[in-house]
């Protein structure tokens, strides 16, 4: 009956008005517009549409039945066909008895039944392959679809039942990959070993020996005497043994905990060190819960405010987008969203539906049910809590913290509603973001708000004048924010209807429980506060907190800059406040309304971890005292704060955030040095760890680029330590990007430089007129300054676009002008990462002027024809020791007897093989002992074999190919376009594509020969490759020299088979001589 109902009211919604339609059903179509709800001031359309969906549903519903068409009911036809009603046949299929076909006609379903049910046990995790594991993702994608095809079956109501459980998807991945175990790691053998059995023995023995020492005559004590030593140094080579076998067994672990996931290891190690168990039983973690989201006066409303504190806001300009959910939208959620998330009580993380197209369009068409019938389902209401401690050795529930995992479908939907919530907040004007900054995108709220604060303290202090500022703190704002708070806020800004009457009952049926111990608490309903992980919490917590700082707007006006921007009283991130005023009157007339306005909203401000700030003539101001809510304020010299990422303390500076800076690098070293790790990887903590970790500071604190240059030159020594390399590695080798040997890591001074210049860009770039004209300048100290540096950087940026896109190497003419930007054109996204890249390219500069500045560990600048190497992490992990010989090589650092005599550790500096000056140069290429021996030939055969091998791989994917035909470059005229540049380079053909009858020789292993019929001659090259049938041939000459000598010994190649090319040619073959260069270092010459 149920579906039949649901039928009948679809093919109602799809006849036009005026054609016998009823006035239930046009109040009906009224009800259920097209787009979902009804928009104030607006009037649905005469004729209503149905989605794709209902047009099936319906379809499915009639059955093929031609009831319409004889003038019979949908319910009369199918039980004509079919020859049973419609509930006998749901009783036959399911096997639900008639109470519960008659619970389903009413619209009840099960999940309300089971909502309450505290003994619903949790789902297990399930095993989900790896990302890269396509095959099993495509699998995945497939195989539920026919279940869900019949599953889905049947009409909104029951649709939107079956899905909403996600069983299907669930139970195939756990069918199909597993359970995930969590913490059950290899089992502990407490069994002792035959070293511990073996000095419990020796501990016996010795205990007996000294007990029969004791009893011994003066004669047998010496034996005895030397029998004990002899155990005792037996008892400390096992004791000696263990500790090793411990600390190889740890090394081990610790080394495949990084391999597994290097970045959690990087975390752990240099994180915040939280741990403990939570100790309190099932009723204490129930009782907790109680006092904490339990709302007395939930059903209370709140007060009704004056309309001259709080006046109502505008109507609209522009209109909540209450259109139906797009696809694009789902999408774009599911794209920003974390794989790695944790899955709610759904059991489906992020990561399958990322993967799983087709289950992402099927969750797209149940979301637009959701929407359109306005009815949260109740899985999306209940959220599975996490206790995590807040610092080591947690015991007390108050040294935890929740996290809270809801479904990640409801996660979506509401992630969607967020956002056109959002867009219509700020389109309307109703959030002020030079006020509150939290939960705006595209706004460095923390960078802005502490920048202007900043800069108001040190123009205060500068300037001798007054300045009161007070840093708010609410007491468990998210957790006691009231639901009847949202409730008005919403109804404030004028949101519709239906979605309020959404939000609220998604808000009214919020539940959540916790898992302490093995035991899972009963579900506690959540009567205030939003949950934290909820996607449409921010925008709600955002809108609410305004209704408590509106009327202190008006109590008084912010200080003004010197540079005349009179800025706002009250700064917001959040639930973070700050005031601002120019005088303490003025500071206790807006304490005070916020104090009120606090108080009408339930909620409190904790005054014990608020601050206040006094200036008196630029000077700190302890008498004077500030209260809120009835509780004084504590002075900033008694306690700093730390809020949105900075520390404000009395000195008015950074002076004390400096100093913490400086432990900060150095206790991040400790500790990789500590972790025993191998080099290398240690090197990664570093470059994704602890380099990460010092951006933030250094961005938000006035830190001197003296301070970075010390401590860039302890990183620098721990990298030199960690990949093996000496002491006195010149630091370009190590962060140098246009080196010919770069290494994948950033220098400090060069993050701390680009860190500046983006804040400094972004806080000039701001869409709040109050900071972007408010002359906020980044100090840095006196050696270099962020907004010198951006200055610079436009100016040349400017002045490129005036010379024009040049040609830049080998390249040719207009091959930089695809995908380049200038900086005329450039948006202002574009142009902060132009600028940073100016300030990047004017530090590798300065290094590569002092890389020419260095005789021996510089030679490298005057190597030309020699292509870059850049050495990946890849390369690195695997050959480590390949790595270091290649840097002490390049960089001139390697044992030779020039070096050693330069160290004090030799006293001449002559080869041990031929008695000539023994530098790095004579010892790779130079020394003719080491020729005659064949040593150079040994090497020179081994790049051979390489490249032969190469060749042979080409050979053989083109065998049985026809032959291409090289296409000669065409020119681009002026004016015209190139079309499909990237596929003609990739299409491009080259000589081994031109014949499928190639022959490779080379000499190795016997002496090489042409062929007679082509020509007779004494040369051998180290290649040849020919084709008969197109008469081609190919001569390659390979020569390992000195990096220096690469172009020399390319033009003494090409000299020496002149001749034979010339005599070649003339006999009608097509001779090309291919002269191949392989520095003996291993660097490629530009020739390959």
């Amino acid at each position: 009956m149920g579906c039949r109902k649901k039928a009948s009211n679809l093919e109602q919604r799809t006849s036009p008005q005026g054609h016998g339609e009823t006035e239930e059903a046009q109040s009906r179509d009224e009800n259920h517009s097209s787009q979902g709800i009804l928009v104030r001031g607006r009037r649905p359309d005469s004729t209503q549409r149905i989605s794709p969906e209902e047009e099936a549903l319906l379809n499915q519903s009639r059955g093929g039945a031609t009831a319409d068409e004889a003038g019979q009911n949908q319910e009369e036809a199918r039980a004509e066909e079919t020859g049973q009603n419609q509930e006998e046949a749901r009783a036959e299929e399911t096997g639900q008895n008639q109470e519960e076909a008659r619970a389903e006609e009413t619209g009840q379903n099960q999940e309300e039944a089971r909502a309450d049910e505290a003994d619903e046990p949790r789902k297990a995790r399930v095993k989900w392959p790896p990302s890269n594991a396509e095959r099993q993702w495509e699998q995945l994608d497939d195989d539920p679809e026919g279940i869900l095809e019949g599953t889905l079956a049947g009409g909104v109501e029951r649709k939107l039942e079956a899905f909403v459980k996600i069983v299907t998807v669930y139970n195939v991945g756990l069918e199909r990959f597993g359970e995930m175990e969590i913490g059950k790691g290899r089992p502990q053998c407490k069994q002792p070993n035959r070293r511990e059995r073996e000095k419990q023995k020796i501990r016996k023995d010795l205990k007996a020996l000294r007990k029969r020492w004791r009893k011994a005559s003066l004669e047998e004590r010496d034996a005895l005497s030397a029998l004990q030593e002899e155990l005792r140094a037996r008892l400390r080579s096992l004791s000696k043994a263990e500790r090793t076998r411990k600390k190889r067994r740890q090394k081990e672990k610790k080394r495949a905990e990084f391999v597994s996931n290097p970045f959690r290891f990087t975390k752990k190690l240099l994180g915040a060190k939280t741990s403990g168990r939570l100790t309190c039983s099932r009723e204490d973690v129930e009782s907790y819960l109680q006092k904490t989201h339990g709302d007395s006066e939930r059903e209370t409303p709140l007060q009704e405010r004056p309309p001259e504190e709080f006046p109502d806001p505008r109507q609209p300009i522009r209109e909540l987008d209450c259109s139906e959910l797009k696809l694009a939208e789902v999408k774009e959620v599911i794209r920003k969203a974390r794989a790695g998330s944790a899955p709610g009580p759904s059991g489906i993380p992020y990561r399958v539906y990322k993967k799983c197209p087709k289950l992402t369009r099927r969750l797209w068409s149940l979301l637009k049910v959701v929407w359109r019938k306005k009815k949260v389902p109740q899985e999306w209401k209940k959220a599975e809590g996490v206790f995590c401690p807040k610092q080591e050795k947690a015991v007390n529930i108050e040294q935890f913290r929740t996290i809270s995992l809801l479904s990640v479908e409801a996660k979506i939907f509401f992630a969607i509603v967020a956002k056109r919530l959002l867009e219509y907040m700020m389109s309307n004007d109703y959030i002020d973001t030079s006020i509150q900054k939290g939960g705006v995108p595209g706004c460095s709220g923390c960078l802005e708000h502490t920048s202007i604060l900043s800069q108001l303290i040190q123009e205060a202090k500068s300037g001798k004048k007054d300045l009161a500022v007070v840093w708010l703190d609410l007491e468990n704002a998210y957790g006691s924010v009231p639901h009847k708070l949202i409730k008005v806020a919403l109804e404030k800004y004028y949101v519709p209807a239906p979605v309020r009457h959404l939000i609220e009952q998604y808000m009214n049926g919020l539940k959540i429980r916790f898992t302490v111990n093995g035991h899972t608490t009963a579900w506690q309903s959540l009567q205030k506060g939003i949950i934290t992980g909820c996607t449409i919490s921010v925008i709600l917590f955002v809108s609410a907190m305004n209704l408590v700082m509106k009327p202190a707007l008006t109590q008084a006006r912010g200080p003004k800059t010197e540079s005349g921007i009179r800025q706002p009283p009250l700064k917001a991130f959040m639930d973070d406040i700050t005031v601002t005023t120019e005088s303490v009157i003025s500071a206790r007339h807006m304490l005070k309304s916020l104090s009120k306005a606090a108080s009408w909203a339930r909620m409190r401000f904790k005054a014990k971890k608020c601050r206040k700030l006094v200036l008196r003539k630029g000077k700190v101001c302890d008498r004077v005292q500030l209260e809120v809510q009835g509780e004084r304020v504590p002075n900033i010299a008694d306690q700093p704060i730390k809020s949105l990422g900075k520390k404000f303390d009395a000195t008015l500076g950074d002076k004390n955030n400096v100093k913490d800076f400086k432990p900060l690098v150095r206790e991040g070293l400790k500790a990789i040095e500590n972790s025993d790790l191998p080099g290398r990887y240690k090197v990664w903590c570093y470059q994704y760890g602890l380099l990460p970790r010092t951006v933030w500071p250094m961005s938000m604190y006035n830190i001197p680029l003296t301070v970075v240059e010390e401590v860039e030159r302890a990183v620098s020594r721990h990298l030199r330590k960690w990949l093996g390399v000496p002491p006195g590695l010149t630091s370009v080798g190590l962060y140098s990007k246009s080196a010919k040997l770069q290494l994948p890591l950033s220098s400090m001074e060069e993050e701390f430089k680009v860190t500046k210049a983006r804040a400094q860009v972004m806080l000039q770039q701001s869409r709040d007129e109050k900071v972007s004209q408010a002359g906020i300048e980044l100090r840095s100290g006196r050696k270099w300054t962020a907004t010198e540096a951006v200055s610079n950087a436009a100016s040349r940026l400017r002045h490129k676009d005036i010379v024009g896109i040049i040609a830049q190497g080998r390249r040719g003419l207009g091959a930089e002008r695809e995908g380049s930007q200038t900086w005329g054109k450039a948006g202002p996204k574009e142009r902060r990462e132009m600028i940073q890249k100016e300030v990047r390219q004017r530090e590798e500069e300065l290094r590569r002027a002092r890389a020419v500045g260095q005789g021996v560990q510089g030679a490298w600048t005057k190597w030309e024809g020699v292509r870059e190497r850049r050495i990946a992490w890849k390369e690195l992990f695997r050959e480590p020791l390949k790595t270091t010989f290649l840097l002490k090589s390049v960089y001139d650092l390697l044992p030779t007897a020039v070096n050693l005599k330069r160290w004090g550790k030799r006293d001449e500096d002559r080869c041990v093989l031929c008695g000539k000056k023994g530098n790095l140069s004579h010892i790779l290429s130079s020394c003719q002992v080491a020729l005659s021996r064949g040593r150079y030939t040994w090497r020179h055969n081994q790049v051979l074999k390489v490249i032969v091998n190469a060749l042979e791989e080409v050979r053989a994917e083109n065998k049985g190919r026809p032959g291409k035909r090289i296409q000669p470059i065409s020119f681009v005229k002026e004016g015209e376009k190139v079309k499909n540049i990237e596929k003609r380079h990739r299409d491009q053909p080259g000589i081994m594509t031109t014949a499928n009858d190639w022959v490779i020789q080379a000499d190795i292993g016997k002496q090489l020969e042409l062929p007679k019929d082509i020509i007779t001659t004494n040369l051998r090259p180290d290649i040849i490759m020919y084709s008969r049938r197109t008469k081609q041939l190919v001569l390659i000459e390979l020569t390992v020299p000195w990096e220096d000598r690469v172009e020399e010994a390319q033009e003494r190649k090409l000299q020496k088979y002149q001749e034979l090319v010339t005599n070649c040619r003339e006999r009608g073959w097509k001779t090309r001589n291919c002269p191949v260069e392989v520095g003996c270092r291993g660097f490629i010459a530009e020739s390959m």
